[in-house]
């Protein structure tokens, strides 16, 4: 079984050079996922514009999505409605449904070769009929056409509702080709080119990378977790999960599901494949990711009857108050912009955020900027998961300090080398690869991933490989010991 995407099998793309010197802009984007290369594609007729990526563009969290175009996103109307109230979702509910129509609108005039496929989307729950009413009652009342229904596979459910016009697509095969889409509209890429931290000038921002410095009138941070604390004290507004998928060779149908239970199943198919995600949690907790990975297969395994060829995990971000937060980071800086904390939804809203941040950078109205603005209004819920997640993640800080010398598993253990504090990792072959074991972001300590062979931080998701060397941030710097 491979630890790996479905989306990354023989997939070949184009690469792009890294920076070499510094340069100057007037429109630099970070993070080439669904929305920095969206917002690139938005922006690519305007003078100047620069888009960076710390790897590959569209293999950091995109590549590990299941690849869906659907509205029918399990409790979040209802989550929404309960902190907004029901306008509020309703606009969000529009905002969905807008973002399926472009993508589609943009695969058919560029003719991109991405797989996409009409479904239906199905909303189902094994133990929880009342949640699926409340579900109900709010599709009802934003008068969306549905059908009770049953689900058509054989695992648990006690009812179910479906919807049409959703779909399904290869999110890289369509990144890679809008990629080459924008760079031959003059937009410059460089890949490999991690952002250090930025400096604010009279008119604009300067960035330091590793390879060198980029002066921009104006900035656009699309990293999915910000590479930065300060400004904004972003990692205060955050939350974190992790979720596992898996894929096996299938029958191929048209419909994809969702359930809203509490341990969470998604599904849907690709060329003859089967995908399944599920069993997410905070970061947080359950902190034997393997563990966590092994219960999504054995579920798998139980009502499939067949082994999963490819298994891989990835970290979703959400908002306290469950609304993606795309705009200025502060209302009185123009200059700089921000797309983050899609709630597991990043392929409608990966695509929502090009067309709100090319809008709001080239000075135009667009009718969701003030759904989605980052200065929100407090609420009781908003303020309760706010503490909530802190209080959590500072929990686990501390805990993660008290596991020195303490086995993760045979292979793995931390302790102390030279008064530091050390990761050490044992290979097949008996080789140890020694590397820090406090993460550079805010200074949590790492623990080890057997599943995946990485280290990798609970408070915030930094990953890194068992040699010390970044895998995805909000670090931007290694963990290697010279």
């Amino acid at each position: 079984m491979k630890q790996k995407s479905i989306w990354m099998e023989n997939l070949k793309t184009k690469t792009y050079p890294s920076l070499k010197n510094d340069i100057e802009c007037d429109i630099l984007i970070i993070g080439g996922g669904i929305a920095g290369i969206s917002t690139a594609f938005e922006l690519k007729d305007e003078k100047e514009v620069v888009l960076i990526d710390k790897g590959k563009i569209g293999y950091g969290v995109t590549s590990h999505t299941t690849g869906k175009l659907t509205y029918l996103q399990s409790t979040v109307y209802t989550d929404i409605e309960n902190v907004h109230g029901f306008k509020v979702a309703l606009n969000y509910l529009n905002s969905q449904k807008e973002a399926i129509n472009h993508i589609k609108d943009i695969i058919s005039k560029y003719k991109i070769d991405c797989d996409l496929s009409p479904n239906d989307s199905y909303l189902f729950t094994y133990e929880n009929k009342e949640n699926l009413d409340k579900q109900i009652s709010f599709l009802k009342r934003a008068k969306v056409p549905f059908e009770e229904t049953k689900l058509p596979i054989n695992i648990p459910s006690i009812s179910a509702i479906k919807v049409k016009d959703t779909y399904v697509f290869n999110p890289l095969k369509y990144i890679n080709k809008l990629k080459d889409i924008v760079n031959k509209s003059g937009v410059k890429i460089y890949e490999n080119t991690t952002a250090i931290d930025l400096d604010k000038t009279n008119d604009g921002y300067i960035i330091n990378t590793k390879n060198g410095h980029i002066k921009t009138k104006k900035l656009i941070i699309c990293t999915h977790y910000p590479f930065f604390v300060i400004p904004g004290l972003m990692p205060l507004k955050l939350s974190l999960e992790k979720s596992y998928a898996l894929s096996a060779s299938y029958k191929n149908q048209n419909w994809n599901a969702i359930n809203i239970d509490k341990e969470t199943y998604s599904i849907r198919f690709y060329q003859n494949n089967i995908i399944v995600g599920g069993y997410s949690h905070p970061l947080y907790n359950n902190l034997d990711y393997q563990k966590e990975e092994n219960k999504l297969i054995n579920f798998f395994n139980k009502h499939f009857n067949i082994k999963p060829q490819m298994v891989w995990q990835t970290h979703d971000l959400t908002a306290h108050d469950y609304l993606p937060m795309i705009g200025f980071l502060n209302k009185k800086d123009s200059n700089l912009l921000i797309a983050t904390a899609f709630n597991k939804w990043g392929m409608t809203n990966g695509v929502l955020a090009g067309t709100i941040l090319a809008d709001l950078v080239c000075g135009k109205e667009n009718k969701y900027e003030n759904l989605f603005r980052l200065n929100r209004q407090p609420s009781l819920e908003k303020t309760l998961n706010f503490i909530t997640n802190n209080f959590m993640i500072g929990k686990t800080y501390i805990g993660t300090k008290l596991s020195k010398n303490k086995p993760f598993y045979n292979q793995s253990y931390v302790t102390k080398i030279d008064g530091k504090s050390c990761g050490v990792y044992v290979d097949e072959n008996g080789k140890k690869h020694v590397v820090s074991n406090i993460c550079p972001h805010l200074k949590c300590s790492l623990i080890f991933n057997n599943s995946t062979k990485t280290w990798d931080c609970p408070c915030h998701g930094s990953r890194f490989d068992i040699d010390g060397n970044l895998i995805e941030g909000p670090s931007v710097f290694d963990i290697k010991i010279e």
